[in-house]
């Protein structure tokens, strides 16, 4: 349920750390002030951890990672060249995170505990050092040693990846030449695939820079329009979704959907286009409901559905509370095999194919609202990738699907030429042959600029699932306004596997060094706010629940937008409006709704307390072997930093200055 659209709990926080700093600097600015000279004092006190921290045996930790990635790499056979790599990088680096992690994080939570037991603290104090010299000093002495462990097992890594490299180098070679040998003897009519030539030249690891295009699916697409037009193709697997934000129902009237669609029939005995309907809770898919409807001569259908207090918005007449489901999504399908249902956007001034209406006009203008602009339509999803169909030899007249990747404001300078003048784009595509399997998976590729569409070329690429597709197109297609890539399946009975990032206008590679070190960097950012927050931990409690609060803070902030998106959708609310209204005043029912809210009320408050953990992800660009943005690594450690300082500012107050002289 929702109390209000502004974020209190957030401006709760906000001030509570405020107020933190703002204490800290009260009390500390004369430690601060000494921090010109007290530096070197920190860092005795850092060489001191680093010391314990090797005879620790902190020297095993490269050794361990070593032995646990040669155990579970060989276990792991990706198929392709590019999930070979992106698997090896995932294995590496995320046991370079686990172990570090572990390991710092005890050893944080036991750095001044142990101090304590040990007595060493009070010679520690002897000395002229202050609280925060301290602190920085342990802080500064396990970030150190997290550093030379990332180091050390970043080296290795690159050395792993770069042996493996070879390896894949020396077996595009091979299978280049195989392939031209066997083209110039005329044993085999297609020539060698210029994919195996690129990885054979460049490898597969090279931190790759490139422009990516905005990917949409369609049984027909126009560009000649503001946005794009697009048909929804039917008796196939095409799927559009229209998603509403929280929709107020007017208490006494039924709230409905309703649909419109131009239709063009491949087949004209069809008769009326229909429509099948699936309507669902945005954060509780489980909650849904199914209508098969006909369309009106005029391309007009309204739906009513059965259980609308399961995705409307109702407000109790009495209390005034609103009962929200939250968000919704509408996924419509069309059954008629040959049925092209154009789909008017919503942008732009233009009409929208989906509209709710019977609502609340103190909560939605008018009673009615639309839905969010520029709908999305899916082809056939397989392992989180799209999936478009080749022709059919049974119906002739059905065109092909298409995937459309469009280009806005290329800069031309940035992107590279050959010596013909022309461009080179990296096609990543997948097969899947149910029929005609002995046929090569190919591509028709149709390119243009939307200002001189009449101006196409056209190529019909050969997939190779294992390298890189790679084709080159005229610089002119780049003049004018913008690119559009067309995709579609060559052969009946081959479906090409896609997503966002299929098609990529290609710049200059970056090394791959240079990308390994963005990551490992990111991983030192999730290192050293987890040694702030267990040393913080270890300034007033003991070892045990030094760690347990650590670990505590670091679920909850991986937890973040988990809790977050509860306490948006109403919690763990997953009764109806109807069913709540009848439970009303039952002693269980109210109990259970009391401690619910509590629950998810405290949540929110702790998760906005604590740092988000799950920003941190050194996988994202390296795995496809694209260069990660300096604002990416700029933002991590501008974000670290500002967890850090009211994190370090918590220890200083904690810390009791009588154990420092």
């Amino acid at each position: 349920m929702h109390s209000s659209s502004f974020d209190y709990i957030s401006l709760a926080a906000y001030v509570f750390v405020g107020l933190l700093i703002l204490a800290f600097i009260l009390l500390a600015f004369r430690d601060v002030g000494r921090l010109r000279t007290g530096l070197s004092r920190a860092w005795g006190v850092a060489r001191v951890t680093l010391s314990e921290l090797w005879f620790g045996r902190a020297w095993a930790i490269p050794l361990i990672w070593l032995a646990v990635c040669l155990v579970i790499g060989p276990l792991i056979r990706p198929y392709s060249v590019s999930s070979r790599v992106a698997v090896d990088l995932m294995v590496l680096l995320r046991s370079q995170t686990l172990l570090v992690l572990v390991y710092l994080g005890v050893m944080a939570c036991m750095a001044l505990p142990r101090e304590r037991q040990r007595r060493t603290i009070i010679t520690t104090g002897s000395k002229p050092i202050t609280r925060l010299e301290l602190l920085l000093g342990k802080i500064m002495g396990l970030s150190a040693a997290g550093f030379m462990l990332l180091l050390v097992m970043g080296a290795a890594s690159w050395a792993i990846m770069n042996v493996e490299d070879l390896q894949i180098r020396h077996e595009a070679v091979v299978l280049y030449s195989m392939e031209k040998k066997q083209y110039d003897q005329a044993i085999r009519h297609i020539p060698p695939q210029k994919g195996i030539l690129y990885t054979a030249q460049h490898g597969a690891i090279e931190a790759q820079n490139y422009f990516t295009g905005t990917m949409r699916i369609a049984g027909l697409i126009d560009y000649s329009t503001t946005p794009p037009t697009r048909f929804l193709k039917g008796g196939n697997n095409e799927t559009l979704y229209f998603e509403f934000p929280s929709l107020p129902a007017l208490p006494g009237h039924q709230p409905a959907f309703v649909f419109y669609f131009h239709t063009i029939q491949a087949y004209p005995n069809n008769g009326l286009p229909r429509l099948h309907v699936t309507l669902e809770q945005r954060y509780n898919t489980r909650v849904t409901e199914e209508k098969s409807l006909t369309l009106s001569p005029q391309g007009a259908a309204i739906w009513f559905p059965k259980n609308p207090e399961n995705f409307f918005a109702y407000e109790d007449p009495q209390t005034g509370q609103i009962f929200n489901p939250g968000p919704v999504v509408i996924k419509l399908t069309s059954p008629n095999l040959g049925d092209y249902l154009q789909i008017l956007p919503g942008t732009s001034n233009q009409n929208t194919s989906c509209l709710a209406i019977n609502l609340d006009p103190s909560r939605a203008k008018g009673g009615y609202m639309l839905p969010k602009p520029d709908p999305v339509i899916t082809g056939f999803m397989a392992d989180g990738k799209d999936e478009i169909v080749g022709p059919s030899v049974r119906h002739p007249r059905l065109r092909r699907e298409v995937a459309s990747f469009e280009f806005n404001h290329l800069p031309i300078n940035q992107i590279p030429l050959n010596d013909k003048g022309e461009f080179t784009v990296h096609l990543l595509l997948g097969v899947e042959k149910q029929v005609n399997e002995a046929l090569p998976a190919e591509a028709l590729i149709r390119a243009y600029n939307v200002d001189n569409p009449h101006d196409v070329v056209n190529r019909v690429l050969r997939i190779n699932e294992k390298h890189v597709s790679i084709m080159h197109l005229p610089s002119r297609l780049l003049t004018g306004g913008s690119l559009v890539i067309d995709v579609r399946s060559k052969n009946p009975g081959h479906w090409i596997k896609l997503t966002q990032d299929s098609v990529q206008i290609v710049q200059p590679s970056s090394p791959f060094i240079v990308n390994l070190a963005k990551s490992e960097l990111v991983i030192f950012c999730e290192v050293v706010l987890l040694v702030v927050i267990g040393v913080v931990s270890g300034t007033r409690l003991g070892w045990p629940v030094a760690m347990l609060t650590t670990l505590t803070c670091y679920i909850l902030g991986n937890l973040f937008h988990f809790v977050t998106q509860l306490a948006q959708s109403g919690g763990l609310e997953i009764t109806s409006y109807y069913t709540d209204m009848r439970l009303k005043g039952v002693w269980y029912y109210e109990i259970g709704s009391f401690l619910t809210a509590m629950l998810v009320r405290v949540l929110n408050m702790l998760v906005h307390l604590m740092p988000d953990f799950r920003r941190f992800d050194p996988l994202t660009f390296i795995k496809i072997s694209r260069n990660m943005p300096w604002q990416i690594l700029v933002a991590d450690i501008g974000w670290t930093l500002a967890c850090v300082l009211p994190a370090i500012a918590i220890g200083y107050l904690l810390l009791r200055k009588q154990e420092l002289a």
